[in-house]
């Protein structure tokens, strides 16, 4: 009887020290991958989009992107067509599927040009994915 709170207790923390390990690994492998998305950044993606870069934030990987103007406006018009063409990228590119898998957020932080001025966020986790 004496090893049966012990048992009980090893039994309980299995799970949670399991999740931890996994999000350990979790955060380092968005680390890498942030790391090595921002070589070369600044980067001109258009006429109207340069990538800043990727950061990782816990489980979160986030990409900031700066745009014009014009096309801010544009974007801030119609948000959901924005969304729309950003969740059919994510979902399809086969690396940011296995980040979203393993639990990560991926998110896209617009800001106007030369300033920190937010323009619009999205963000997406695997769930998003599965309507595709």
């Amino acid at each position: 009887m004496r090893w049966l709170p012990l048992l009980l207790a090893v039994f309980l923390t299995a799970p949670s020290q399991a999740a931890s390990l996994r999000d350990i690994r979790l955060e380092e492998t968005l680390q890498k991958v942030a790391e090595e998305s921002s070589e070369g950044t600044p980067r001109t993606i258009n006429a109207n989009i340069t990538d800043m870069g990727f950061e990782a934030q816990g489980d979160e990987l986030i990409n900031r992107l700066s745009v014009e103007p014009a096309y801010a406006e544009r974007m801030q018009e119609d948000p959901l067509l924005i969304r729309s063409q950003l969740q059919a990228s994510v979902c399809t590119d086969l690396r940011f599927r296995r980040l979203l898998d393993m639990g990560a957020t991926l998110t896209y932080h617009f800001m106007i040009k030369d300033s920190d001025q937010p323009v619009l966020t999205q963000s997406f986790i695997a769930e998003h994915c599965q309507t595709l």
